[in-house]
């Protein structure tokens, strides 16, 4: 399908329906930015939460520490307390890898926008320098 480029003197109109896409360059240029920016904020959101559940680990871990020699505390609480510092580590092993991965997204769309824009900014030039206001596909050139 046909891409239609995104200038501020022209609409969608001026090309069969069939050719018009849904998104303008533009868009997807917005889109992806979007895209990169809130994969950046999951990350430093992923990696405080992670901070904070090392914090509770250790916390709890303390707490355990203190009452297991507690004769009063039976040692089912204390394992209980024990089970509690074990997922709050294994959750913040989850975070961490949720922060490199939302950190690997991020860059991925970066990457993405930069190359689309690159390329499509490259088929902007060659329509202008054509005096096109828009390019076929490349199925029409079969």
């Amino acid at each position: 399908m046909a891409s239609e480029v995104n200038r501020p003197a022209s609409g969608r109109t001026g090309m069969a329906a069939q050719h018009r896409t849904d998104i303008t360059f533009g868009e997807y240029l917005m889109e992806i930015a979007n895209i990169a920016i809130a994969a950046g904020l999951d990350k430093d959101r992923a990696q405080d939460l992670a901070v904070a559940l090392g914090k509770v680990a250790d916390a709890l871990r303390d707490m355990a520490a203190d009452l297991v020699g507690d004769h009063n505390i039976a040692t089912e609480v204390v394992d209980q307390i024990t089970d509690l510092a074990d997922a709050a580590a294994r959750m913040k092993q989850l975070a961490e890898r949720c922060a490199t991965e939302c950190e690997i997204a991020s860059e991925a769309a970066r990457l993405a926008a930069l190359s689309v824009g690159r390329t499509y900014g490259e088929d902007i030039q060659a329509m202008d320098d054509a005096g096109l206001a828009h390019a076929s596909a490349a199925a029409h050139h079969d």
